[in-house]
């Protein structure tokens, strides 16, 4: 959902793929759009935010925004995400921060049992 203030309700809606930190690459639709991109983004109008929604797959992973197109052509970002390009990339987006605190753990438990087994050989 991409809330924006009442002032700004007839500049142009963004979407776009975060191509540096700054930027991004993508398109614009009006404030009656209800689809965009040949139909592979649902557009929901409300008071005062819209929400895009993919219908197909087809766009690549990675910080997606929403925004507006002020007078003088600079985006005004109002909300950003990320989109995967598949449930296996989800997956292990998430999955990869449960295990990360979990490596200090084992490589300080490894480091414990090999000492501890050779100090048990040594004596």
């Amino acid at each position: 959902t991409c809330p924006y203030e009442a002032q700004q309700q007839n500049l142009l809606r963004v979407w776009c793929r975060q191509s540096s930190a700054e930027c991004c690459t993508g398109l614009t639709f009006s404030n009656s759009s209800q689809l965009a991109d040949g139909g592979k983004l649902r557009v929901t109008q409300d008071l005062h935010s819209f929400t895009v929604e993919l219908l197909e797959p087809s766009y690549t992973g990675g910080v997606y925004w929403c925004g507006l197109l002020s007078r003088n052509d600079t985006i005004i970002k109002l909300a950003e995400g990320y989109f995967h390009s598949s449930s296996a990339a989800f997956i292990w987006s998430f999955t990869r921060w449960m295990l990360l605190p979990l490596l200090p753990v084992a490589t300080i438990c490894a480091h414990v049992c090999t000492t501890s087994k050779l100090f048990l050989f040594l004596f």
